[in-house]
């Protein structure tokens, strides 16, 4: 079924040839959870200045739905990360779209193994004298049990129980696979230490840990940290980990590769959430960084420096008390950098270390991210910042993103230092200005221009409460080639389905940004942009012209081809009707990660989708002639 989206979207807009996709993966087998990092860079048949950061990289993880359960199985990017979770053989496929709307599709086969080592257990009632290898003659220390620790063995520590790791290293571990994860029932084991790192992994290989709480305790040079990937270490993956109370970074890489961290949650923290320094490959997807508490340096949420190929998706920062930036990358020869879907309600920044510092920044591409502005912020040494995103680099895609309440939605300067910042593109972006806080300003605007060169905005939009308030453009004159074109101010409240929330991260969602059947910005666009999918993933260009913003429009019902029945309401709250229509049908609703959600064999009747969370869908319907996809919003509140 998700090959069907794939092919309407080849004979609906484009053609194939040119592009040449080829992926690079950074294994192809593995114990699960299999981490992978994919790598799309070097695909020909996009040598222009802006070529790979305008082509679009759609990735499916399971084609063949190998996992049923399988979470965030499509992705976005010329690099990408996932984790195989469960054992199997995946065919992932990319599809790729150029600027010009050529396309390739490429495949690639991942085989995930199941654990067939040694088995060691670790409980506070255990004994060292143990040999640790069941569950009724475990070990009692982690410190003893991280030393004993080799390859192909598997550490469990029990639900519930507390562990000192006494900062002992992982070293030189390169003959995996090493999982480290728990056993039992109840809440995840909590491992701590007065050291400078809960668990420090270096110069090793091929390791998992899983689903553990972690709380530093320590008091080193730079705070304490939880978790650190250094010295050459390699294929390393954090999986569903909590991480409190850190006084440094929270999670510390530097000078490794292929190291992901996923669907952790990170809290209550100082300085930094997660810094990665001089590494490769690294992804951070699916996380949650919240509250980052008072301390005598708080820097940023996450703070990428140097390296490439980063993949930075599905976040979610917010709560960042003192805090310089949500995200950072901060250069030293940086290049192909992914940050997608992410929430955040601080500045989103790309650039030079500091101002000593000549870094060559190039080919990031931010897109489908909320950027909104936290009231909260206002008083703090750190306060709220005029700025959304702010570039300092070239070779730069900036689409289909929502930024709320700031004066610039985008700022791209020159630091002054001989950093030059051009080849920008900002397309379909829906800004909305109001003022949250005196940062904010008395009005907004939809990019401000310093001493820059080639800088293109076209198609966005930005929502004012009068005109008046509303500008596209601020230049200077040392700004060169700055092209505008087809952009909107709207006065008009009933743009969007939603009455806004706060837009604190916390507070606001970019489902918020959908637009109404009356939404001034529908077909107001130009065709000859390159984005060929919304926000979310919704193909462009449904009617006359493309949509102007970060989204298309979603029609309210939705008639077949032969318009003999009605699909309604949609949005829906609890059930999708099928209207006039005998034929029985197969029946599947699908996310917008390409998770299905729903299935129902030859059916006609109501849909209950009152269990489904708030947000988009695409319903299949599928009988012995044809197969038909509808797009439904689940809205539980109606406005």
């Amino acid at each position: 079924m998700k090959n069907y989206f794939i092919l309407l979207f080849l004979c609906q807009f484009s053609v194939l040839g040119q592009i040449d996709i080829q992926i690079e993966a950074s294994r192809s087998s593995g114990v699960a959870p299999l981490y992978v990092f994919f790598d799309a860079t070097l695909s020909s048949g996009i040598e222009g200045a802006n070529d790979t950061v305008n082509t679009d990289f759609l990735w499916n993880f399971d084609t063949t739905d190998t996992d049923p359960n399988g979470i965030r199985e499509t992705s976005k990017g010329m690099v990408s990360g996932y984790v195989f979770e469960h054992p199997g053989v995946y065919t992932v496929q990319c599809l790729a779209t150029d600027p010009d709307g050529n396309t390739d599709i490429q495949t690639i086969i991942i085989t995930v193994n199941t654990f067939a080592g040694t088995t060691f257990y670790v409980s506070e009632d255990g004994n060292d004298a143990n040999n640790g290898t069941s569950e009724e003659t475990p070990w009692q220390t982690a410190a003893f049990a991280l030393q004993q620790l080799s390859g192909n063995e598997q550490l469990l520590f029990r639900r519930g129980d507390t562990f000192d790791t006494n900062g002992e290293s992982i070293l030189g571990l390169q003959n995996g696979p090493i999982l480290i994860g728990t056993y039992g029932t109840g809440d995840s084991p909590i491992l701590f230490s007065d050291t400078d790192e809960v668990l420090d992994i270096r110069n090793s290989a091929d390791i998992r840990i899983i689903d553990l709480h972690l709380i530093p305790q320590g008091n080193g040079p730079f705070g304490a940290g939880a978790i650190s990937v250094i010295n050459n270490s390699e294929n390393i993956v954090a999986l569903r980990l909590e991480i409190e109370q850190s006084t440094g970074r929270a999670i510390y890489q530097d000078e490794s590769k292929s190291f992901g961290v996923f669907d952790s949650y990170l809290h209550d923290f100082g300085v930094i959430g997660v810094f990665s320094g001089r590494s490769s490959c690294f992804s951070f997807v699916g996380n949650r960084i919240d509250r980052l508490v008072g301390t005598s340096q708080p820097e940023h949420g996450i703070r990428i420096q140097g390296g490439e190929k980063q993949f930075l998706a599905h976040n979610t920062l917010t709560n960042l008390v003192d805090t310089k930036t949500a995200i950072t990358i901060r250069g030293d020869g940086q290049r192909h950098v992914m940050i997608y879907k992410n929430s955040m309600d601080r500045l989103l920044g790309i650039n030079p270390q500091n101002a000593q510092t000549i870094a060559a920044i190039s080919e990031v591409v931010i897109e489908g991210n909320y950027i909104g502005q936290n009231a909260d912020y206002i008083g703090q040494a750190f306060g709220p910042s005029s700025n959304g995103i702010n570039i300092e680099a070239t070779n730069i895609a900036i689409r289909n993103n929502v930024i709320d309440g700031y004066r610039n939605a985008v700022f791209v300067g020159n630091d002054g230092n001989g950093v030059l910042s051009g080849d920008v593109d900002m397309f379909h972006n829906t800004i909305n200005w109001r003022p949250v806080s005196p940062e904010s300003g008395t009005s907004g605007r939809i990019v401000r221009v310093r001493g820059s060169f080639n800088v293109s905005i076209r198609n966005n939009v930005i929502s004012v409460p009068s005109q008046g308030e509303g500008e596209i453009l601020n230049e200077d004159e040392a700004s060169t080639n700055i092209v505008v074109n087809s952009n909107m101010i709207s006065d008009n409240p009933n743009y969007i389905v939603s009455n806004l929330p706060d837009s604190a991260a916390d507070q606001n969602d970019i489902l918020n940004y959908l637009l109404t059947d009356s939404s001034p910005v529908i077909d107001q666009g130009t065709n000859d942009i390159p984005v060929f999918f919304d926000a979310l993933n919704t193909p462009r260009h449904e009617g006359t012209n493309k949509d102007v913003g970060a989204f298309e429009y979603i029609s309210s019902i939705m008639p077949v081809e032969e318009n003999n029945f009605v699909i309604y309401p949609n949005p829906v709250k609890n059930h999708i009707i099928i209207s006039n229509s005998d034929t029985l049908y197969d029946i599947i609703i699908i996310d917008i990660n390409g998770k299905k959600v729903l299935q129902k064999t030859k059916d006609n009747s109501p849909i209950d989708v009152s269990h489904l969370s708030d947000g988009f869908y695409f319903l299949v319907l599928k009988n012995d002639k044809k197969v038909t996809t509808h797009k439904i919003i689940k809205q539980s509140i109606s406005n």
